[in-house]
């Protein structure tokens, strides 16, 4: 894939994600992805519950999003069901939601997680602690401004801020991040609830087909490689 390729993929997929909020859907909530959740105690805004993610099925936005998908948490003034279906969402980038530091942040942050392979990582029966702790770092990226989950504006009392060797710890997780190169492999959206009451908006992602570009500098020496050989044969 040439570099022109890539533009014309990345500009077609910036277009249909503009496009996408203007296409409602109806999500429902079936419940946790990893385990019930683990309870938490975090401030600004102040919430005392289970954490974690969430499974969930979205239909009729189209655009490749319909179908089974996980989901996280980004704003705690709202809340959801388990097993009812809310047909107000739809579904924005992230880029447009966020600020557009806190979209590269989150961008760093699902580059970690999902690109780390860290559920896969994570010790038997520790997943949903895994889970939990990557919930903490989304709501601290949206509610502060640094990288931990002991200070600040935004902060949690909980056992799943710090590291533990079955698992990597929201604290971890945001510092690692920070040191992380902006993950162009994944897309971020925002399922966001647009009906009255209002429920929870949601973070979603999903891998994206434009190579990253270590893949497309390896593409590059690969290709002079083989040009190269055909002059030799020449």
């Amino acid at each position: 894939m040439n570099r022109s390729t890539v533009s014309r993929a990345a500009a077609a997929l910036a277009i249909a994600a503009a496009s996408l909020g203007a296409h409602a859907g109806t999500v429902t909530f079936h419940n946790w992805t990893w385990g019930n959740g683990n309870a938490v105690q975090v401030t600004t805004p102040g919430y005392s519950g289970a954490a974690g993610g969430f499974r969930a099925t979205l239909a009729g936005f189209g655009g490749g999003f319909d179908g089974a998908v996980d989901t996280y948490c980004v704003e705690l003034t709202e809340s959801f069901y388990f097993g009812v279906s809310y047909p107000e969402y739809t579904i924005v980038s992230a880029a447009s939601y966020f600020s557009a530091a806190k979209a590269e942040a989150l961008s760093r942050l699902v580059g970690e997680v999902m690109g780390g392979g860290l559920f896969a990582a994570a010790a038997a029966g520790f997943k949903d602690d895994q889970s939990t702790a990557l919930q903490l770092a989304i709501w601290n990226i949206v509610y502060d401004t640094d990288a931990t989950l002991g200070g600040g504006a935004f902060s949690d009392t909980s056992s799943y801020k710090t590291g533990a060797p079955a698992f990597m710890g929201a604290t971890d997780l945001l510092q690692a991040a920070a040191l992380r190169a902006a993950s162009p492999g994944y897309e971020l959206f925002v399922l966001k609830s647009v009906g009255a009451p209002g429920h929870q908006d949601q973070l979603i992602w999903r891998a994206t087909e434009v190579p990253e570009p270590a893949s497309l500098a390896l593409a590059g020496l690969a290709l002079g490689a083989a040009a190269f050989g055909r002059r030799r044969r020449a």
